[in-house]
């Protein structure tokens, strides 16, 4: 499905991502890796594969799309306890697999708590609003004079 918001071609992706035409960029809110693996380490048991399955879809979404750019809305990861060596791997394999796409992080409010990802990642942070073209990324949405902004809350899960 694609919209047009604030001058800017929005395509829906059933990944839950949304992308970019004019900027080659995939927009993806709320990944949280490593969320399963903070639980149990707070002893709630939730069943596993939740990183795996987050970066299928941001996978599959960069397949579908090429996308050149993704740009995380947010709560890359889940919180301090997601630096756990299965997620970190996990998520540099994905890393690996896909050098050549430039990652942004917006910082959200897990961001805060979980710090900012693995240098080795090569995820560039930023505190929002990221300016891109007519649009403006954050976490948080507020309004924002003169740009049309895009934030996990339009998208939440």
């Amino acid at each position: 499905m694609e919209l047009m918001a604030g001058g800017a071609l929005l395509r829906l992706l059933p990944e839950r991502a949304v992308y970019l035409p004019e900027h080659h960029t995939l927009l993806v809110a709320d990944a949280h890796i490593g969320k399963a693996q903070s639980f149990r380490r707070l002893g709630v048991p939730v069943p596993g594969g939740t990183t795996a399955a987050t970066l299928g879809r941001l996978s599959r979404a960069v397949a579908a799309t090429g996308a050149q750019r993704v740009v995380f809305l947010g709560d890359l990861l889940h919180s301090a306890q997601a630096r756990a060596a299965a997620p970190l791997q996990a998520f540099a394999d994905w890393r690996t697999a896909h050098a050549g796409l430039a990652l942004t992080l917006v910082r959200g409010n897990h961001d805060d708590h979980a710090g900012d990802p693995p240098a080795a990642w090569a995820v560039h942070c930023v505190d929002g609003p990221l300016h891109l073209g007519p649009l403006a990324l954050a976490h948080h949405p507020a309004p924002l004079a003169g740009r049309y902004v895009l934030g996990q809350r339009q998208w939440a899960q």
